[in-house]
């Protein structure tokens, strides 16, 4: 008789997407004949990782590993071999799969009465084919596999709001639309950081008029701008330049190579547009400058801009951060040209359109490539170069001379 786990128990739910239609398109016997095969690579993957199926109802499949890494693994890897499958007909059979983590004890029934499993079936019902979708709970424990967030949202069965994360892996699909039943609910949370305490409390006023941002907390100097972001994990700090105990520039160093804040971005604020420290503060990791005097609806766009992990230089400092890379006579050296040397042809061509400052719908309409595709080749330059934003891709493509003012 198979052995249930018990205590802390990873739940993975899957279901075949749109098995409906799939079904009268196909007819039954084939159709059968294609989900008895799916049901037989899930198997596969789950064998290896110690997964134990509980049951399975139609297409769906509930299986329950003792850890989420194996879970994690093992969802990886069916999602792997679905996609390279041959299906008949040219049908494809695309599976969305849910993992969380609870509390349960197995039933003499050879099952599960835990709140936990109703809580997984949602998560799965959350996706897509072809996505792995992951609870907080999941999530804080895993240590293997990598994930992305996906956001806050209200999910039927969760009583407080719930943060989702999507698996990540090869071959798995990066894009999909949003996300099943679940109502998104994401605050950005914000740090402010300024010597200044009028400069401060206006910037804190501001940023509380909108729905979706939330002040955190606030710092006097850089010092205590990296100890509140330790404590805090805000999305994003908004930092003044020059600051006592410890300016903008190393404050900003500090935070961006803390791998416990590997999701905070900095939004630097300057009274110039061109601060003798900018230069400094985007080497450093700065997601983006603006000035002081930015309108207050620019200053709310650029922060929902940089939470999304884009980078934003106000054009002013972006035009005279361009002449002065030209104007410096070390301004291409030989190390970022030859780390722009292991990019292909298609990928400089992305490069140097995001040194201009194009968005991703931009570079997609100037390359003549889709909106997926050229978001597809930034987050490869991203990985390529080891850089940890759009702003560091900027800062390497002007070091390398691969982009000059007037060039289109």
């Amino acid at each position: 008789m198979r052995e249930l786990p018990s205590g802390a128990v990873t739940f993975c739910f899957t279901d075949v997407e749109g098995s409906t239609a799939l079904s009268a398109r196909l007819g039954e016997a084939l159709f059968g004949t294609m989900i008895e095969r799916h049901r037989e690579i899930l198997r596969d993957a789950w064998r290896p990782w110690g997964g134990v199926e509980v049951n399975t109802e139609g297409d769906g499949c509930f299986v329950v590993f003792s850890d989420v890494d194996a879970a994690l693994a093992a969802c990886l890897r069916a999602q792997q071999r679905l996609a390279v499958e041959r299906w008949p007909a040219e049908a494809t059979v695309r599976v969305r799969m849910g993992v969380h983590i609870g509390h349960a004890v197995p039933t003499d029934a050879g099952d599960y009465i835990s709140l936990a499993v109703n809580q997984a079936a949602r998560v799965a019902a959350c996706g897509h084919g072809g996505q792995v979708v992951v609870s907080a709970a999941s999530a804080a424990e895993a240590t293997g596999p990598a994930l992305q967030r996906l956001g806050r949202f209200r999910v039927r069965d969760f009583a407080e709001p719930l943060e989702l994360f999507q698996l990540l892996g090869d071959g798995l699909q990066l894009e999909f639309p949003p996300l099943r039943g679940a109502h998104p609910l994401d605050l950005i949370r914000v740090a402010i950081a300024d010597d200044q305490a009028l400069v401060r409390a206006g910037f804190a006023v501001l940023l509380r008029t909108a729905e979706d941002i939330h002040v955190i907390g606030e710092a006097a100097d850089g010092r205590a701008a990296v100890e509140l972001a330790i404590r805090e994990r805000p999305d994003v700090v908004l930092m003044d330049i020059r600051m006592p105990e410890m300016d903008g520039v190393e404050a900003t160093r500090r935070i961006t190579t803390d791998d416990r804040l590997s999701s905070t971005r900095v939004l630097m604020l300057t009274t110039f547009d061109l601060d003798e420290y900018v230069i400094e503060a985007l080497k450093a990791g700065a997601s983006g400058f603006l000035l002081k005097d930015t309108l207050p609806d620019d200053l709310l766009a650029a922060v929902r801009v940089v939470a999304g992990g884009e980078a934003l230089l106000a054009p002013s400092v972006t035009r005279r951060l361009v002449e002065e890379f030209v104007r410096r006579p070390t301004a291409a050296t030989t190390t970022s040209a030859l780390v722009l040397a292991q990019l292909t042809p298609r990928e400089t061509e992305v490069l140097a359109a995001v040194a201009h400052g194009l968005s991703n719908a931009e570079i997609a309409t100037t390359l003549f490539m889709s909106p997926a595709t050229a978001k597809t080749h930034v987050s490869r330059l991203l990985t390529k170069l080891d850089a940890r934003d759009r702003a560091q891709l900027v800062m390497l493509a002007y070091e390398a001379g691969l982009v000059v003012p007037g060039a289109t």
